[in-house]
């Protein structure tokens, strides 16, 4: 994909024609040039020919030089190969389900959460604004992941992309958990890393809800999540699936704060969630239900109520946001993963950090 730099045209020229080809996203792309492909690749000592995983259902190798020339396309950083090149391990893994959230008719995002320190050495955010149009890093590493994936597996619109109505949500939705701001766990400690470990995790979400809890107490913030988790956020076994569908609470530090005030751990807020979170039948998703879900209900029991969510296993907790005030996020539900992989870093990661800068 990388174009000889004599021919290095107008961005708008090579948007123009990459778009043509179907190979962005629709917005306009950076020229992949050998110099830019060059330069990027300073960010990892993997081999440029070495396969990272393999995509979509005809198992399309992609290479480093290769995710390269994405990331170029999508205004990264050299620093950002790092977290690009486990993205893609992510996405390779046959647990994230990246196939069936990458085509499937209901139009599903990739929803990314980085932890450790790489969110300080490439300004990954997890603060106020972080899932805004506010920062490089977060905007372009969700960026190139998906139009790696996009390109990798080729994947269009109404041809392996089946999607309906499709998702805003598709390439931008990368969070650096705020670590700091809670007492609890990190996601990735969790997910059985150590604390100082850096790694990105993906799922596959439908859905994005957002609310302010109704009072500034801990009853309040866990009222909210169980309130506005719509009836189609279903957490469980699928029915006739191989994967099973989990949702991401996404906390902001006030309301953590609360909780843990309250004495409450995460395990515990996780707990509450699903014994609390019984509905009506007939309020049930068609097709997402766990098998058995409804045997001995329809017609017998009227008013008939089950649990929303399974069991806390299907439940994911997520500092995120700042401290200018206090809303709460959902995401969901997943049908894939969470997959975590852990990011390795150059031999010469410190001077490529200092000569870049976390801000640029």
């Amino acid at each position: 994909m990388a174009r000889d730099d004599a021919d290095d045209e107008s961005i708008a020229a090579v948007s123009r024609d990459l778009y043509r080809q179907g190979m962005t996203d629709g917005l306009p792309v950076i020229p992949p040039t050998e110099a830019r492909v060059a330069e990027m690749l300073r960010g990892t000592d993997t081999p440029d020919d070495a396969v990272i995983g393999r995509l979509g259902n005809d198992d399309n190798p992609i290479t480093v030089a290769g995710l390269a020339s994405n990331a170029v396309m999508a205004g990264c950083l050299p620093t950002h190969m790092p977290v690009l090149e486990a993205g893609v391990r992510a996405l390779a893994d046959p647990d994230s389900n990246s196939i069936q959230f990458s085509v499937s008719t209901g139009g599903w995002a990739y929803q990314w959460v980085v932890n450790g320190p790489v969110r300080d050495d490439v300004g990954i955010a997890g603060g106020t604004g972080a899932y805004g149009p506010n920062y490089r890093a977060n905007r372009a590493i969700a960026r190139a992941l998906g139009i790696a994936y996009r390109n990798t597996a080729k994947i269009h619109p109404g041809e392996k992309d089946m999607g309906v109505m499709g998702n805003p949500f598709k390439f931008s939705l990368l969070l650096g958990e705020h670590e700091e701001a809670s007492p609890w766990e990190p996601f990735h400690v969790t997910a059985g890393h150590d604390e100082a470990d850096s790694t990105i995790s993906l799922a596959g979400p439908n859905s994005f809800v957002q609310w302010e809890p109704a009072a500034r107490e801990a009853a309040a913030v866990l009222r909210g999540m169980l309130a506005n988790t719509p009836p189609a956020m279903v957490g469980g076994e699928q029915q006739g699936g191989d994967f099973d569908q989990t949702i991401t609470y996404v906390l902001c530090p006030e309301s953590i704060d609360l909780l843990a005030d309250a004495g409450l751990s995460k395990r515990d807020v996780k707990r509450y969630v699903a014994d609390n979170s019984a509905i009506p039948v007939d309020e049930f998703q068609k097709g997402v239900l766990w098998e058995g879900a409804l045997e001995g209900y329809h017609g017998r029991v009227e008013n008939a109520q089950v649990p929303q969510i399974r069991g806390p296993e299907y439940v994911r907790v997520v500092a995120g946001g700042g401290r200018t005030g206090q809303y709460d996020a959902v995401i969901g539900p997943s049908i894939g993963g969470p997959v975590t992989e852990g990011v390795d870093y150059p031999d010469d990661w410190p001077a490529l950090v200092e000569e870049y800068g976390a801000a640029e």
